[in-house]
């Protein structure tokens, strides 16, 4: 026969101990013998039972009639929701009211509402809902913490739970939810800037392009550095359409930091973005030769600006050159290796190279249907009809409302009619 009973923390938990031995202690020396080793054969402790976290203690009884009266005066000095059978560890959400109530009852909180060993345990058993996949019960508990103990999630990065709820519901589509628990991650860290990026991002992927623009104002405050948040600011100003307004930031950030390449390389994006690509090229190269400690973290991007801006200018070997710099160390996509290969095919007429990149880019994303399109136009062009077929039926599966594909589709088909003599 089993006892097993939870606590919310170890003072509690031996504090009850105590209880129990001092019932033992009184039958003892009423009875002239030891009780407790003739009804108790094992008890231990345990920092978790049933994947349930807290102060557990676990005590095994002689299956008699004797182990069972001492099982139910043990019961007795327990509180009664304390014991497995009616412990309070919810498998869904139901009133939000009543899961306060016996949450405050599990852990003691209206007697001790600032314990922290008890808060340690349910912030564990919060983390243990949210791993179990329950989602709703674990956002209900962590709000509770934010109401009533807003200072225990600031400590030890305790706050990320409100990160993963955000990405969680951005991921399902509730943007407005998602940017509700980004903006309570960012109540608790008043001095980082992170929240904001994380918000700013959420909000241009999403199309809030004015509401990113306030976000990243307000971190940009808080780390006037952050190339991060200024790269964002800046997208969201050129969505919004205020290509002034991006242009005077990055003159005010030049003015104010010339010798950044990353201020230059900024400038850039901007003048790429907006088709003014001789501008593009000389930011991209004044950022190379301003050479700062930030350009190994940028380094890629500029190359590949510069291919893109030396493509849109016609200045077709130039590309190649810096979009071959880019081979063998990318972290990013390999975006380039596509453009590699549609210069290859359409502009130097060089099939082998341009199947080279395209294969390479084919093997990096097996499912873009844009890499199956370019290799079926190289096969095309080089009258590799077979595999020409396979790449561009591949592609209408994956962007069958890719209107190109079906213009390539035909030409193909025309290729493989009999030449009628």
């Amino acid at each position: 026969m089993s006892l097993n009973i939870f606590f919310p923390t170890e003072a509690m938990r031996d504090e009850y101990m105590q209880k129990i031995s001092s019932m033992f202690q009184n039958m003892k020396s009423e009875n002239d013998c030891n009780i407790y080793e003739k009804t108790i054969y094992h008890t231990r402790f345990q920092y978790s039972y049933k994947k349930i976290p807290g102060y557990w203690i676990i005590i095994k009884l002689n299956d008699n009639s004797l182990g069972k009266s001492i099982c139910s005066k043990i019961k007795e000095i327990i509180p009664v929701f304390w014991h497995e059978e009616h412990l309070f560890f919810p498998r869904e959400v139901t009133s939000l009211t009543q899961m306060k109530k016996l949450w405050f009852q599990k852990y003691n909180f209206i007697q001790e509402p600032f314990n922290p060993d008890a808060w340690k345990v349910f912030y564990k058993e919060t983390k243990r809902h949210w791993e179990e996949g329950r989602i709703e019960v674990a956002e209900a508990a962590l709000m509770l913490i934010y109401r009533y103990n807003p200072f225990f999630l600031k400590k030890y990065r305790r706050y990320y739970l409100f990160e993963a709820l955000s990405y969680y519901y951005e991921e399902k589509g509730e943007v407005g939810r998602s940017i509700q628990y980004l903006k309570m991650q960012a109540n608790l860290q008043p001095d980082s800037a992170e929240p904001y990026l994380n918000m700013s991002s959420f909000l241009l992927l999403n199309g809030f392009y004015e509401e990113a623009i306030g976000v990243c104002k307000i971190g940009l405050e808080i780390s006037p550095k952050d190339i991060y948040l200024r790269n964002n600011l800046l997208i969201a100003y050129l969505n919004c359409g205020y290509f002034e307004e991006a242009i005077l930031y990055l003159q005010n950030l030049i003015k104010r930091e010339p010798y950044s390449s990353a201020n230059w390389k900024l400038a850039g994006d901007v003048f790429s973005q907006i088709r003014k690509d001789r501008l593009a090229v000389i930011c991209y190269q004044k950022a190379l030769a301003v050479n700062s400690k930030d350009i190994q973290n940028i380094l890629e991007d500029i190359y590949y600006g510069l291919g893109i801006s030396y493509q849109q200018l016609g200045q077709f070997e130039k590309a190649v050159g810096y979009y071959r710099r880019l081979l063998g160390n990318q972290s990013g996509e390999a975006k380039f290796l596509l453009n590699l290969s549609t210069i290859y095919r359409d502009v130097l007429h060089q099939f082998d190279e341009a199947e080279r990149y395209g294969r390479e880019f084919i093997r990096l994303y097996p499912q873009n249907g844009y890499g199956h399109y370019n290799l079926g136009l190289v096969y095309l062009s080089s009258n590799n009809l077979r595999k020409a077929k396979w790449h561009l039926y591949k592609a209408k599966k994956l962007i069958p409302s890719y209107s190109p594909v079906y213009d390539a589709i035909i030409k193909l088909k025309q290729k493989e009619k009999p030449t009628c003599k």
